[in-house]
């Protein structure tokens, strides 16, 4: 599950710039999207970056982060890679990618959980999240991420991950090149053996900073006697 991630400070010039290494063809960007929310606490309803395909070439634009679909009633911010008859519009045309630099999980007792940011190794200064997008009837350009059972190392913290696209699976996802069964058996696996994961300081909404994602060491109590 992804219920809040980190974005950082990539300029759309310097996304366009990272995505070429990743896509072949023309990136163009949208010089009307609303400014995305950079930083370090991405949340629901916030603008996040995005990628999605048109007309033979890839638009770096934004969109907000929680889709609402008239065949249902509640808001959805990630789409499950199982349910892929609820989808099947956005797998034919839909598919997105959303830049981070990993997202937050919260684990332990009910009533205690504590904050962890998981992220993967890897040389890029990003990773891509799988995603779809849609236009909704006020005309406002929404996203959602899409999850997957969580892999062996990180499934305790919680039984679904965020699918976090390799390098060479960001090219065919936004193509339409990978087919759902394809989807399901193997995209966003490929990290498996290579998550990186530590507990972070309290996250309320207005917490921000690189140390965000820092590890974090709660205080000990001290006791009197």
């Amino acid at each position: 599950m992804c219920g809040k991630f980190a974005a950082g400070h990539l300029t759309q010039a310097e996304m366009l710039a990272l995505m070429e290494y990743f896509l072949y063809g023309k990136l163009l960007p949208d010089g009307s999207a609303p400014t995305s929310k950079p930083g370090f606490n991405i949340s629901p309803t916030d603008q996040v970056q995005l990628a999605h395909a048109i007309e033979g070439a890839t638009l770096l634009t934004s969109a907000k982060w929680q889709m609402e679909l008239p065949k249902n009633t509640h808001k959805m911010i990630n789409s499950k890679i199982e349910n892929v008859d609820f989808w099947k519009d956005f797998w034919k045309d839909g598919r997105c990618v959303i830049p981070a630099l990993g997202y937050y999980e919260w684990s332990g007792a009910s009533g205690r959980k504590e904050p962890y940011f998981v992220t993967v190794k890897r040389n890029a200064p990003m990773l891509f999240f799988a995603g779809f997008y849609s236009i909704d009837r006020s005309g406002t350009k929404c996203c959602t991420i899409m999850t997957r059972p969580a892999a062996k190392e990180i499934a305790h913290l919680h039984p679904r991950m965020p699918v976090i696209l390799s390098p060479d699976e960001i090219q065919d996802w936004l193509g339409n090149v990978t087919t759902a069964d394809q989807a399901q058996e193997t995209l966003g696996t490929s990290h498996a053996g290579r998550f990186e994961y530590h507990r972070v300081k309290p996250i309320d909404r207005k917490s921000d900073g690189p140390d965000l994602i820092e590890p974090y060491d709660p205080p000990q109590a001290s006791f009197d006697f």
